[in-house]
């Protein structure tokens, strides 16, 4: 989707809560049997106590609407993702957090794309403001929790560890802080790249960390979606690129930055899958909040204006991905002033 600056971010927030689900709580609990199976680059990660989503929802929203200079009464539309809801039969997140942001008219949503979330708030509210002149303010959030899991979200430590926290991101008709230059979205439906990462449902202490064996079958479906899964990374990045007008080797890319999986997952799957011009500028921005659901993307967007200093002509790729083979592609740049 070519966007070509019409729509900007503004500002942006990460809330994460205090509390820590460490590697050797894993290991005591006999999730991993020793602290060499955890990824390299992180030995814990924010793990809630109590707070609910909507609470660190709410909390990274009004600190970036707060750092935008708005208030709740300026925003049109409230785009809402998550990834995990236990112990709820029917009710609607994005309502919950409207009312707890007394947002009043504001036009709010749910969107539940597993970890890709994010990346489609932010694509919802751009679409909304490309057709729509009366949008003028969106916030984009995101939020999970692991809790209810405890130390099993270490079960898969070469694929994710799974880190509870909020994101929030929000965009503006016209000039922003970064202008989005394009977004691109691809899925492949017929692969899930978690289909057989389920260890964290089912493994329980006491168990030794053991899990039942993949079957064959499963085997083939885990090789058909990882390999499904680095065609779609790669496809959104060319798309991306090609409606920024962007080639891969432009100089003029300072960074790329990746989802917040697990390193050996990363190394072997996700950079592989750039451009090879991109591979060296590509990396996982934060690792320590582990993989944050559906907001990684949104959280990258906040580590890039927090930590990156771009200049003027300069560009920044999110790129994102998850559950459902579903990837996504950001262009960003400097907003010209």
């Amino acid at each position: 989707m070519r966007i070509a600056s019409a729509v900007g971010v503004v500002s942006s927030a990460l809330w994460l809560p205090r509390g820590q689900c460490t590697v050797e709580e894993a290991v005591i609990d006999g999730i991993l049997s020793d602290a060499a199976q955890a990824p390299p680059d992180v030995d814990g990660v924010p793990q809630s106590r109590g707070e609910t989503p909507e609470f660190m929802a709410a909390e990274a929203a009004r600190l970036a609407l707060s750092r935008a200079g708005s208030t709740a009464q300026d925003v049109d539309i409230l785009a809402y993702a998550w990834t995990l809801r236990i112990g709820y039969e029917f009710y609607s997140p994005a309502h919950r957090l409207a009312k707890e942001l007394s947002l009043g008219d504001c036009s709010a949503f749910s969107l539940c794309q597993a970890c890709n979330g994010g990346a489609l708030a932010v694509e919802s509210i751009v679409m909304r403001m490309l057709t729509d002149e009366r949008v003028h303010l969106g916030v984009a959030v995101s939020s999970d929790t692991y809790e209810e899991f405890g130390s099993r979200r270490w079960a898969e430590p070469t694929m994710m560890v799974g880190g509870d926290g909020a994101a929030a991101v929000v965009l503006t008709r016209g000039p922003g802080e970064l202008a989005l230059r394009s977004l691109a979205t691809r899925g492949h439906t017929c692969a899930d790249i978690l289909e057989v990462g389920q260890g964290m449902r089912h493994r329980v202490p006491g168990t030794g960390g053991a899990a039942r064996p993949p079957s064959e079958t499963e085997l083939k479906e885990a090789a058909h979606s990882v390999e499904k899964f680095g065609a779609s990374l790669s496809a959104v990045v060319h798309e991306a690129l090609k409606d920024a007008d962007l080639g891969a080797d432009d100089q003029g890319i300072a960074a790329v930055l990746l989802p917040r999986l697990a390193t050996p997952f990363t190394d072997a799957f996700v950079r592989p899958a750039m451009p090879e011009a991109l591979r060296d500028k590509a990396y996982v921005a934060d690792p320590h909040t582990g993989h944050l659901g559906a907001g990684d993307a949104l959280a990258n967007i906040e580590y890039a204006q927090r930590e990156l200093d771009l200049a003027p002509g300069q560009y920044l790729l999110v790129v994102n991905g998850g559950q459902g083979v579903t990837s996504s592609c950001m262009v960003l740049t400097p907003e010209s002033r």
